[in-house]
């Protein structure tokens, strides 16, 4: 191949992106050219660009592209590549390293210590073009959305807390949060795990958010109905904590409010800061406390076949924000970024994530 030039949109300091080019010369063995198509803003990257990681994570890490959740087109090959050009793929932000006590385990990929993630710990999708390991990356079916298949990253995240918290059909769960996850997790749920409407509540603050999930979950707006949410403690047998951010520790005290004893708390959101627990709390009721991390290649490959079921991705396409984002300078990137913020952005009040496509 002829060498060719990306633009990589990169985040170099708190709300800050520039261009910059690389050169890109010859496509290695096993590997595939990406021409990044769709992604989707998630929260964890809003702390990246707000600067409100650990300041050593900042230092560290920055300057990096953002965006780990997307789909790519594939424009060129390496020698032994299976994969055709002109395809659309879901991209695995992960890379595992093979070397920690993890992967020598096996305890699963998800855990890896040392693990390359794009927009962590490596540079994400807010590129032209970029080159990525074959065996990361997941053809997308004929008939599946574009845009439906870049949320498979969190739908996969959503897939893999559910099976952390092995509940069945019959126990009685709450989901804190009425973002793009939370939802995520209720759907998964109700689709996979056959909990009932009526024992499945969705537990959030905005109503045209938590309206999305009103056909399969009972929603609850925690603020408007706050003797409804009191009336329901020590109901549920599992919650899950998805949101994070500035607001964990209350949503943390809703979870363990809401669990019976011997009850089990799951956590996905994240937050830049230290986040107090109440240990009495904790210890007197019996309850676990657990992380979701991440989620598996064996994921994101059950998800891209529950795609396929148009009832399942319509509902999936509901958590697709209204507002549409292009991408042609870094200056568009922060537009978007700007607004994504589900806590000081026009987006906290409005459902769906935010997507951006690059032309």
């Amino acid at each position: 191949m002829r060498s060719l030039t990306a633009t990589e949109f990169t985040l170099i300091k708190p709300f800050k992106f520039v261009a910059r080019e690389k050169v890109i010369e010859s496509v290695p063995v096993g590997f595939v050219l990406l021409k990044p198509v769709v992604a989707g803003i998630c929260g964890s990257e809003i702390l990246y660009f707000k600067g409100e990681k650990e300041k050593e994570k900042l230092e560290k890490r920055l300057p990096m592209c953002l965006l780990h959740e997307g789909v790519s087109k594939v424009v060129d090959v390496g020698e032994g590549v299976r994969l055709k050009t002109g395809i659309d793929v879901v991209v695995n932000p992960m890379l595992p390293c093979g070397q920690c006590v993890s992967c020598k385990l096996g305890i699963g990929e998800n855990f890896c210590q040392d693990s390359r993630y794009m927009a962590a710990t490596a540079d994400g999708l807010s590129r032209t073009l970029l080159l990525y390991p074959e065996n990361r990356v997941i053809p997308v079916p004929p008939g599946v959305d574009l845009e439906v298949a870049a949320l498979t990253e969190p739908l996969s995240i959503a897939l893999n807390a559910f099976e952390v918290a092995t509940i069945s059909k019959n126990e009685k769960a709450a989901v804190i949060g009425d973002g793009t996850i939370g939802y995520m997790t209720a759907l998964i749920m109700s689709y996979l795990g056959g909990v009932a409407i009526e024992n499945l509540y969705l537990i959030g603050i905005v109503e045209e958010k938590l309206r999305l999930a009103g056909d399969f979950s009972t929603t609850l707006n925690s603020l408007r109905e706050k003797q409804r949410l009191e009336g329901l403690q020590q109901s549920f047998d599992v919650a899950f904590e998805a949101v994070g951010g500035r607001s964990q520790g209350i949503t943390l005290d809703e979870a363990t409010d809401l669990l019976k004893p011997g009850g089990r708390c799951v956590v996905l959101g994240l937050s830049g800061a230290k986040v107090p627990v109440d240990i009495n709390r904790l210890v007197n009721k019996g309850l676990a406390l657990k992380g979701s991390v991440r989620s598996r290649m064996e994921h994101f490959k059950r998800v891209i076949e529950l795609l396929k079921d148009l009832n399942f991705s319509d509902k999936v396409k509901r958590m697709i924000s209204e507002k549409r984002f292009i991408i042609k300078s870094p200056e568009d990137l922060e537009v978007a970024f700007r607004y994504a913020d589900t806590e000081e952005g026009e987006a906290r009040t409005k459902p769906g994530r935010v997507l951006v496509h690059f032309p």
